[in-house]
Parts: C-alpha cells; structure tokens; sequence
C-alpha cells in the first residue's frame, strides 16, 4: 500500500497485467487508496483531435485550490470498473430525434467493460429510474429500445434524482451522462437548487444537447428552453457538453465520451486550508506545457469543505 505522501501514478499497461491476473468471477479493484482528509479531483485530457491523452506524466501536473499551488499526493489513471449514470430524455419535444438516441444508447452500454455498471433513468411529467445499477446490459438495452415519447419535460428534477442514484453506485469511480434538448417546463426543482448540487458531485457529468431549431411552427421550439443549462450543469464536475445535429454524430459522441470516462485521471491532495467552514473551495488544475502538443483539460473545479 501506498504512503499517503509518495505520488502515485498507475499506466494502462500496469493496470492491465493487474486485471490479468484477477479470476473470471472478480472484477478488478481501483488502485486509489484515500484516507479521509484526501480530495480528489477527476481530470480528463484530449488533444487537438478531441482524443484522450493517457501518458501524462504526474510532474506535467499543478494543483491550485483558491490560488494556493497544492502538494499532489496521488495521480492515478486507471481503467478500472465505472458507475454510470444513463439519463435520457423522452418527453414529447424529442419524438422525432427518440430513434437516434436510443440506438446511441445501446451503442454506449454495449461498449462497456464487463464490470462497469449501469442505471437507467427516463424523464419525461417526471423522472424515473427504469432500471437500477445492474452490469445485464441486455437488460438495459430491452428497457432502451422499449422507451417512448411523450408528456412534458422534467429536466432538472431528472438531473436531482440522478445525482442521489449516481452517488449509490458501488464502485469508487463513477459518471452520468444525460442526453436532452434542454427543455424544462414541468420540474419542481429550480435551476438554482440543481446547479448547486452539480457543484457538490464527486464525478463528472457529461451532457449531449439534441437541441435543433425549428422552423415550421412545432410548439416544442417556443417551450421554455436555456440554452446554456446542459452546459452549466457538466462543466463544474469535470465533464463536458457537446451538440449532437443528426444521429451518425450523436454516436460519435457516445464513443468520444466512453473513452473519456474510462482514461481520466484522479488527482489527490490533502488541502493546505484546514478550515471546516462548509465553504466552497475553487480548483484549477494545469498541465506543465509540452512544446509537441495542445492539451484541453476539463476537470472538476471545487468541493466543499466539511462543516463543523
């Protein structure tokens, strides 16, 4: 076991000679080890091309919270089982994009490790988990292909109750990804609320706005939309939003964001701010530059501090 002050960083090949070695009944166990003054702050890496960067070496890294430099104790990157959250919108408004999404959601479950796990939650008057963390993608993919549109839109109240089952998950790392046209017209929970929430989670959101204007008088295109929700909600968590036009698209996006979720980093510090103040503490993460290349970094970019 690692010290917590020796910085650690874990390659794909090292992971892979370690699942090698697990029994065809184990799934792999992550390599992270915490006590309980560690933060933690996921990081994923792409280049130019929008492809992951997996070789970063753990001096490459800076650590910022609230414009103080922190000691980096643990780098980790690791294809070890993930928790994800799958959240699909089916009111009304996406009745003529639902084909689409759904064949890019089967193609998302069915590129999944054999020991990731899955929860599925459709919205439309409400949220509704649909079927609870399972690794049966078949299952998945049944209640996925079963889905229909109609009824309003509960985007936020969808978001609420998906951050509460994602957090249930049973494996240290964990994801959502939500897909929508950002239309919200029948949610009890205000932007407000789920925004501050979406601060608080401990693993990255990743959003695919189907948004598309409509110019032939569909009433779904004057329904109270913001624009940039999707976008406020996954940039905070380390995740990121992107738009998807046409379904050859949307499943491109499903892959780039698989891949993203299974070669982010973990970075890990003990903050130099002892405080338990309950406040929220800012992060920025940076990568030393490399005169060879142009990284994009998204990471999670706060906590909260614990509350006496």
């Amino acid at each position: 076991m690692f010290s917590s002050s020796a910085l650690v960083f874990v390659g794909n090949a090292l992971v892979v000679a370690a699942m090698a070695q697990e029994t065809a009944l184990r799934p792999p166990k992550s390599n992270i080890r915490v006590n309980s003054d560690l933060v933690l702050i996921n990081a994923s890496i792409t280049d130019s091309h929008g492809t992951p960067v997996t070789d970063i070496a753990p001096s490459r890294f800076h650590l910022f919270e609230d414009g103080i430099e922190q000691t980096i104790r643990y780098c980790v990157s690791e294809d070890s089982p993930v928790s994800i959250g799958l959240v699909l919108d089916t009111s009304a408004s996406m009745g003529d994009k639902l084909a689409g999404v759904k064949k890019a959601a089967m193609q998302f479950v069915r590129a999944a490790n054999p020991w990731d796990e899955f929860f599925l939650l459709i919205f439309r008057d409400r949220p509704e988990i649909v079927v609870p963390f399972t690794s049966d993608t078949q299952r998945l993919i049944s209640e996925i292909e079963s889905a229909e549109a109609g009824g309003s839109t509960a985007l936020l109240d969808a978001f609420y109750l998906a951050f509460q089952q994602t957090r249930r998950g049973q494996n240290s790392r964990k994801a959502m990804l939500v897909v929508s046209d950002g239309i919200d017209n029948h949610s009890r929970y205000s932007k407000k609320e789920v925004k501050g929430l979406a601060r608080e989670v401990e693993f990255p959101i990743y959003t695919i706005n189907m948004w598309q204007p409509d110019r032939s008088g569909n009433r779904y295109a004057i329904q109270r939309r913001d624009p940039g929700l999707l976008e406020e909600l996954a940039a905070p968590t380390g995740g990121r939003s992107f738009a998807a036009r046409d379904q050859k698209k949307l499943i491109a996006i499903g892959e780039r964001i698989g891949s993203e979720i299974r070669h982010e980093y973990v970075l890990g510090y003990v903050p130099s701010n002892r405080e338990a103040d309950g406040k929220f503490r800012h992060v920025s993460v940076t990568i030393r530059p490399n005169a060879n290349s142009r990284l994009k970094i998204s990471h999670r970019r706060g906590y909260v501090a614990p509350a006496q």
